[in-house]
């Protein structure tokens, strides 16, 4: 592996990046990838308090939010009914130019499949199944060069791009697993951030881990990285802290500040460690339970210490038919939904 050599070097690269961090505003967005397959069914509309017709971004302005945060996959399958595709290049281009335009910031979202990837799927696209390390490894460079670039030529430029979507344990496995060939999974890292780099030097390079109120899991990764002189510069955690995901099915755990609270110890133990700020990328609440989104949402804003740079609901503008019953909406009429008190409560903070 290409490692960085010097600890000047090192040193200066580091504080320069964390400087450069520090001057972002407090990122407050969300992630609202759904956006466009939403609006192609028709069958619902977002609307603002006077109940007039509004664009999903403009909600978002609407309510505070600063960010959007976007997924991409590499070879996403067509709908069934309609045999259109969505989360890959085009449909992220279409949605970050309608981001730009409504004054949002944007954060890209790299899964590295065809799917979801998250800790308990991270499949490796189809496409690449037959790859080994040297050829996964310029897989990885091609698509998010390819991304990249049709970005850049349609004027949008990521503030953040995390390479990897939820990766405690790795990503595009088997090759790609952290626990069986952690050498591999840097090298796949690696590849990514440095091709981001290359092409969106001033972008905000990020590792995504779930459960930010659990250290261990950040810490196997990110020593890792570190262990092969890895660069990326921010952290990105998934936090659901009022979620009992244990339980069957899964209940609202009405004792969340205490996750909460250990997550936002995590973020100076992350600094002292390994001199790195972070970001929570992914947060979200039954819909059913507005008051205390509300609640959550508003603490962890207020709450947030030096190094937390930023919070990302995901994913508040989802409809019925979804089955994805953590957004942040509600109905206010026939087929009609307005932002709940959940997602105004970015813009009271």
């Amino acid at each position: 592996m290409k490692r960085l050599t010097g600890f000047i070097c090192v040193y200066v690269m580091g504080c320069l990046c964390c400087m450069a961090q520090s001057r972002l505003p407090f990122a407050k967005g969300a992630d609202i990838s759904w956006i466009t397959q939403i609006e192609h069914t028709a069958k619902y509309q977002l609307v603002d308090e006077q109940g007039q017709p509004i664009d999903g971004f403009q909600m978002m302005r609407d309510c505070g939010m600063n960010m959007v945060r976007l997924r991409v996959w590499v070879h996403p399958r067509p709908d069934r009914h309609d045999g259109v595709t969505w989360c890959d290049t085009h449909d992220v281009v279409v949605k970050a130019v309608r981001a730009k335009k409504a004054g949002l910031r944007l954060m890209l979202d790299f899964h590295y499949s065809n799917w979801w990837a998250d800790p308990g799927q991270q499949h490796v696209p189809e496409e690449w199944k037959d790859c080994n390390i040297d050829q996964l490894c310029d897989s990885v460079e091609a698509h998010t060069t390819e991304v990249l670039l049709a970005l850049r030529d349609a004027g949008v430029t990521p503030t953040w791009i995390q390479v990897g979507n939820e990766t405690p344990t790795g990503f595009m496995k088997p090759l790609g697993d952290a626990t069986e060939h952690p050498e591999y999974f840097a090298r796949l890292f690696q590849r990514g951030e440095q091709t981001c780099k290359r092409i969106c030097p001033e972008a905000v390079t990020m590792v995504h881990i779930d459960n930010g109120f659990m250290m261990e899991r950040t810490e196997f990764i990110l020593d890792i990285l570190q262990k092969y002189d890895v660069h990326y510069d921010m952290l990105g955690w998934s936090l659901y802290p009022a979620m009992n995901w244990l339980a069957e099915p899964p209940v609202i755990d009405l004792n969340w500040q205490v996750k909460a609270d250990q997550c936002i110890a995590n973020v100076d133990k992350i600094y002292q460690k390994y001199g790195k700020e972070a970001m929570i990328v992914e947060i979200g609440i039954p819909d059913d339970h507005e008051a205390l989104c509300a609640e959550v949402i508003s603490y962890m804003i207020s709450h947030a210490p030096d190094h937390l740079r930023g919070l990302v609901y995901w994913e508040p503008i989802t409809t019925p038919d979804f089955g994805y019953k953590m957004g942040a909406l509600k109905s206010c009429g026939d087929r009609q939904f307005m932002a709940n008190d959940g997602m105004k409560a970015f813009g009271k903070n």
